[in-house]
């Protein structure tokens, strides 16, 4: 009884998503025939493609430490200077926190899909 109640099932879905597949399904022909003369066929250029693209995001890596220290710096510096800090710029922080702790929160009810918090 269940397998005959999964297969109507089945075969109801099937029926269901049959057009919205043929859709995707013909937009990405499309697209691919569109776009033909990007498409890399030989295996000699797609290799040197991945290692040009692998080099050039490690070529990055530099770049990207050197300004996430002198961020750090920064940080390291204005916790060291808090206590001269004028009402504005406190202000300023905690608003900036509260904002970090309200986006967090909306991304915890949206992923429970909009349900509350269990108990």
């Amino acid at each position: 009884m269940a397998a005959a109640r999964l297969s109507t099932f089945a075969s109801k879905v099937t029926t269901t998503l049959a057009p919205a597949r043929s859709k995707v399904v013909e937009s990405y022909s499309k697209m691919m025939a569109d776009n033909a003369q990007y498409v890399v066929t030989d295996a000699a250029v797609e290799d040197k493609l991945l290692k040009q693209w692998f080099y050039t995001k490690m070529s990055k890596i530099g770049p990207t430490m050197k300004a996430a220290d002198a961020e750090a710096q920064l940080w390291r510096k204005s916790w060291d200077n808090r206590n001269s800090a004028t009402v504005g710029e406190l202000s300023r922080m905690a608003l900036f926190g509260a904002e970090v702790v309200a986006w967090f929160a909306v991304g915890e009810y949206v992923g429970r899909g909009f349900k509350p918090a269990p108990l």
